[in-house]
């Protein structure tokens, strides 16, 4: 079945086949930028980079778009002794993951009504 900019319903009869791929915006903010209180706007920022952030850092999310699923990622990057943590969150397993320190942790995001709730879990951990 080609792909082609006018809806077409499936059917039994026909196959689907969905591949995901994300580009997206990249925001990166470092040192005393990735420090304190952060909003991060998720449909205008759906991937975040805190680089080396200075002091502790509490990250709360908005304009999570409505009757969505979302996905979304924030990668923290040399946090050094600063704690990094995101208001709000379920996170996956029930606890609150620890952190790289030195390397970068990738946390993935997920919300399916507007950001009312939130599940996280680490995607990568790179030491």
């Amino acid at each position: 079945m080609p792909i082609t900019m006018s809806p077409q319903v499936l059917t039994a009869s026909n196959d689907a086949y969905i591949t995901q791929g994300i580009t997206a915006r990249l925001q990166t903010l470092s040192g005393a930028q990735a420090s304190g209180a952060l909003t991060i706007s998720v449909i205008d920022f759906p991937v975040t980079l805190l680089d080396s952030p200075n002091a502790s850092t509490t990250v709360t999310f908005s304009n999570v778009p409505s009757n969505f699923a979302n996905t979304w990622f924030v990668e923290v990057s040399n946090r050094g002794a600063n704690s990094v943590t995101f208001a709000g969150v379920t996170y996956d397993g029930g606890s609150t993951p620890t952190l790289q320190t030195t390397g970068k942790s990738v946390l993935e995001f997920f919300s399916r009504d507007g950001g009312t709730t939130v599940y996280a879990k680490v995607r990568f951990s790179i030491p």
